[in-house]
């Protein structure tokens, strides 16, 4: 009879002890997968905190002054073009299918890079295969011969213009068209993050004024 209890002791301890140690691996579990879940959330909330502090803004827009700029006017007819630029000299071209313009360009550091012969690139410009890049182009408008821009008040927002650099076409859209005062500066307002293309020239019949397109690239093909 003692015998038997002894046994139904040792029994009730050790599955008392059985039960405790379930209990207890069961506790530091729970605990585990609980801190797991906090150090998970944790690094969730740190990363997009950091995201938000490292991420640029996709539309964000910046403004760049342009100084010591060539005087854009309006000119008539008796101004000539004397350029002794071949077609040989050329690095790309401009085109504009809406209102039938296409002019060769000469590269930034050429004596006919110049607004008294031919579609000037501004010296701070970047070439269209830059990343982020500004192709920043100028000419007169007005009756001239050397008026290659005289048509560009007839552009609107969405028209489309090429340039075709190093075996490649590239096409811009036309996103903005403003007005600045014509007084030796120009403010140029655009998407960083975008590649694009600047047009400048004197405002349409308003010799106070210059008129600025900005274009942003939309596609290109290896010609």
């Amino acid at each position: 009879m003692e015998q038997k209890k002894k046994a139904k002791l040792v029994i009730l301890g050790s599955s008392l002890l059985m039960i405790f140690g379930i209990v207890a691996v069961s506790i530091s579990y729970l605990k585990e997968k609980r801190a797991q879940a906090f150090e998970m959330m944790n690094l969730k909330i740190l990363e997009r905190e950091n995201g938000s502090n490292r991420e640029e803004k996709p539309n964000q827009e910046t403004e760049e002054i342009l100084n010591q700029l060539p005087s854009v006017d309006n000119l008539q007819d008796e101004q000539e073009n004397n350029s002794e630029a071949t077609v040989s000299s050329y690095i790309g071209t401009l085109e504009i299918p809406k209102i039938g313009l296409t002019k060769g360009l000469v590269a930034i550091d050429s004596p006919y890079n110049n607004i008294e012969y031919h579609v000037t690139i501004h010296a701070s410009s970047s070439y269209p295969n830059v990343e982020g890049g500004n192709f920043i182009l100028m000419a007169h408008s007005g009756t001239a011969a050397i008026s290659f821009f005289r048509n560009l008040y007839q552009l609107n927002l969405h028209d489309v213009a090429y340039v075709t650099y190093q075996g490649i076409k590239y096409q811009y859209e036309i996103v903005n068209i403003y007005h600045v005062p014509k007084n030796g500066s120009v403010s140029i307002k655009r998407r960083s993050n975008q590649q694009t293309l600047t047009l400048i020239t004197c405002t349409y019949e308003d010799e106070t004024r210059q008129t600025v397109y900005i274009a942003e690239l939309v596609g290109k093909e290896v010609m």
